[in-house]
């Protein structure tokens, strides 16, 4: 999946409305294979070693931070066809450029 500048410049027009609204600590963006529904997220995401998923699951759902293009190559080195805004808490940072980890997340807006 590619993700375009021009679903950058969407999710980050979408993340300025949010912030606002103190609803969510961090807003990202998330790629994923699966069909995004708008509203709460009920899975986290696993850890990962060379390349492999483990069993392991981290504190929340990873996304790539919306704060500036300089993370444009991170959004597409994620598999998917499904690409959506979400916030939630800011739990941490992942290992990937620009990647963050957020709990109690929520879809914001579906992007593709």
């Amino acid at each position: 999946m590619k993700v375009t500048d021009e679903m950058i410049e969407k999710a980050k027009e979408i993340a300025k409305e949010h912030v606002y609204d103190f609803c969510y600590g961090s807003i990202g963006v998330r790629v994923q294979p699966v069909p995004f529904e708008l509203g709460p997220i009920d899975h986290v995401s696993h850890v990962w070693i060379d390349g492999e998923e483990t069993d392991e699951e981290l504190d929340g759902i990873c996304a790539c931070a919306i704060d500036d293009l300089k993370h444009v190559n991170a959004y597409n080195e994620y598999f998917g066809d499904h690409v959506a805004v979400i916030g939630g808490n800011l739990e941490g940072f992942g290992e990937d450029e620009g990647e963050i980890i957020l709990s109690d997340a929520e879809v914001i807006a579906i992007l593709k």
